[in-house]
């Protein structure tokens, strides 16, 4: 590729870009943003109206003279769609690619959950362009992006799932993305810890310098299996009496806190013992960490798959743009 056509394209990435931070802007605005010129910006304009991602809508007027047009991004660019799954549900949050919320919901899974979940799916998408779809599950992940052992949801079919959906779907572990949610909200804390505890098993999602933490396998944050001392010998603290849990996981806790020199832990469970869990982890906690609560993991989780989802998205459509092809072509179908 010339050196021309590059420059045209990281040119194009960067309106495109702005355009996400602020999903209306004048010309002269997008200009004054990126650095371009007034020209470039307005060729950059004319080729992303062509290609359906902007369309130009009427400005607000100023003082006697011409009303300046806002470039937007196009209402029917597409959507975005994280769902949270767990036996007998789904939750999903849908947004378009300006991050704009359009539906969020929980159905129940009444038959086979492959086809709750493509179900629901569709009957988000519309007719509108599926950018990315971002399946939360209770399992790491493995090297082909599949869920890894241990899973607890066997029955969800992910190769049917991406033979339908194709490039855009994608899964991750729900305590990663409740982590991601949570650096959303907080944003002051590189460095946090996300506990999930829900009937699915107790995961950890960890974020250190501001990035999900995997480990070497793929595997890091299964707390729940950790082994703790007890008169028969040792059992995994998911699999302990609730009291005897609660201690075990406050103590794993701080034991992370101080290894890992963390700022924050939050703790995601809607059990009866979690203000117990709460009291007890933020008082072996080191100077300086804090600690907090959260009685719904599920909404959490699914605010990180749509953000996730967001950004897979987003970056789909810039890669898609290095073609310059059309992309409303007025049905529905996965971008």
């Amino acid at each position: 590729m010339g050196q021309p056509q590059v420059l045209r394209r990281q040119n194009r990435q960067q309106v495109t870009e702005e355009l996400f931070r602020q999903p209306s802007l004048t010309r002269p605005q997008l200009a004054e943003r990126t650095g371009l010129s007034k020209v470039t910006v307005n060729a950059i304009v004319q080729e992303l109206q062509r290609c359906g991602v902007v369309t130009l809508q009427g400005g607000e007027p100023q003082g006697c003279g011409r009303v300046p047009q806002q470039v937007a991004l196009h209402p029917r660019l597409g959507l975005v769609i994280g769902l949270d799954v767990q036996r007998g549900r789904v939750l999903h949050e849908c947004r378009t690619l300006a991050g704009e919320g359009v539906s969020q919901g929980e159905v129940p899974v009444g038959g086979e959950l492959n086809e709750t979940v493509s179900g629901l799916i569709r009957q988000v998408c519309a007719d509108l362009p599926l950018w990315s779809v971002v399946i939360g599950i209770p399992a790491p992940l493995g090297d082909a992006g599949f869920p890894a052992e241990p899973n607890a949801l066997p029955e969800l079919d992910p190769a049917r799932l991406r033979q339908e959906l194709g490039p855009a779907l994608h899964f991750e572990n729900d305590a990663n993305l409740a982590a991601l949610a949570a650096a959303a909200e907080l944003p002051e804390f590189a460095h946090l810890a996300v506990l999930l505890e829900r009937r699915s098993g107790t995961g950890l999602g960890l974020l250190l310098n501001g990035e999900v933490y995997r480990g070497a396998t793929g595997r890091a944050g299964e707390l729940g299996r950790t082994p703790w001392p007890t008169p028969r010998g040792h059992e995994a603290i998911e699999q302990l009496p609730e009291t005897q849990r609660s201690e075990a996981t406050a103590y794993a806790l701080a034991g992370l806190s101080y290894t890992l020199d963390l700022q924050h832990v939050l703790i995601g469970s809607g059990a009866p013992d979690s203000p117990e869990l709460l009291r007890r982890t933020a008082a072996l906690l080191p100077a300086g960490v804090t600690c907090s609560a959260r009685t719904s993991c599920a909404e959490l989780v699914c605010a990180g798959a749509s953000l996730l989802a967001l950004s897979l998205g987003r970056h789909r459509l810039q890669e898609r743009l290095n073609t310059l092809s059309p992309l409303l072509p007025g049905e529905t179908h996965v971008a």
